[in-house]
């Protein structure tokens, strides 16, 4: 396909590091086959639903688990910035305007009641776990980057996605599509799919839910069809934000009119992050809305049809 490559100065393999949060082995909902998934942390996006709060800040965080806590005391007593005060009912609690996540609480804790959460890495030490998965990739399967935004470290996607076409890995990025595009021409030479997120149609309301507007987000998307064929935007089904059928036909009309988009995800609305808000010492603002079923919105898949675009409901 037709696209030009941005002109810059190469880093050798040893100077290109990033910050990962978790690597999932053995993951089958996030591309074909049995896959190696890497979270890299860091996101422009504020989504009020977010399930991975840790993945938003490109810096390491504390989680604190106050189930595992028995409050001995050792991390307050280590802390060099006074960041951490006991609560009655909150257990030993984190100022997060305080710490620093230098991470002696972490080192201090028996009980695994704090972990620190973001690591920096090398291609060569991600690409060692990769490889002790490489018999399961028989099954179509290879390694997927998600995050946050990886694309946000895109010299590390390139590289890590480089040694694994060497390998002949199959390879999938998840992308927001908020970040320059010339991260896009990085890493599409070396990578075989790309999910791509679409939360609204319209930049007000995108705005309002996750913190930024949504223009060059879909001209992303419009520029990416132009040069790259295989595409699965998925669309977070979230209750009070874009569950009417006007935004969702919005979205399938956008999605119609592009060609190298093979399908649309509906992911339906969970809970299953909230409890890292508490971890992290944030408040999760949609407490209070109801995971949404997939039998409860199949109709969308009918919606699809009409706009002209194929409908699936939850993760491939």
């Amino acid at each position: 396909m037709n696209y030009e490559r941005p002109v810059k100065i190469k880093k050798t393999i040893e100077e290109v590091h990033a910050i990962i949060f978790d690597i999932e082995r053995f993951a089958i909902e996030d591309g074909p086959g049995i896959r190696t998934l890497v979270f890299l942390k860091g996101c422009p996006l504020r989504c009020l639903w977010c399930a991975n709060p840790e993945s938003q800040i490109q810096a390491p965080q504390v989680m604190y688990y106050a189930s595992k806590c028995r409050r001995c005391g050792r991390c307050v007593n280590q802390c060099p910035h006074n960041a951490i005060k006991e609560d009655q009912e909150l257990g030993l609690v984190t100022d997060i305007n305080t710490c620093k996540s230098c991470g002696l609480c972490v080192d201090n804790c028996f009980y695994d009641a704090r972990v620190k959460m973001g690591k920096l890495v090398t291609v060569q030490a991600v690409m060692e776990i990769i490889e002790r998965d490489y018999g399961f990739y028989k099954s179509g399967g290879g390694v997927t980057v998600s995050g946050g935004e990886p694309l946000l470290q895109a010299d590390f996607v390139e590289q890590l996605f480089h040694r694994c076409k060497g390998r002949f890995i199959n390879t999938a990025i998840e992308t927001c599509g908020l970040v320059k595009w010339d991260s896009f021409l990085q890493v599409i030479p070396y990578t075989d799919l790309i999910f791509f997120d679409i939360k609204h149609i319209n930049s007000v309301e995108h705005k309002k839910h996750t913190g930024v507007g949504n223009e060059q987000i879909i001209s992303n998307l419009r520029k990416l069809n132009q040069c790259f064929k295989n595409i699965i935007v998925r669309i977070p089904y979230i209750p009070g934000f874009n569950d009417s059928v006007d935004t969702q036909t919005g979205i399938f009309n956008l999605v119609g009119g592009l060609a190298n988009v093979e399908r649309i995800e509906i992911l339906p609305y969970h809970r299953l992050g909230t409890q890292k808000y508490d971890g992290l010492g944030r408040q999760y603002a949609l407490k209070d809305l109801l995971p949404v079923d997939k039998s409860e919105i199949k109709s969308l898949i009918n919606l699809g049809r009409k706009c002209g675009v194929t409908v699936q409901i939850g993760a491939s």
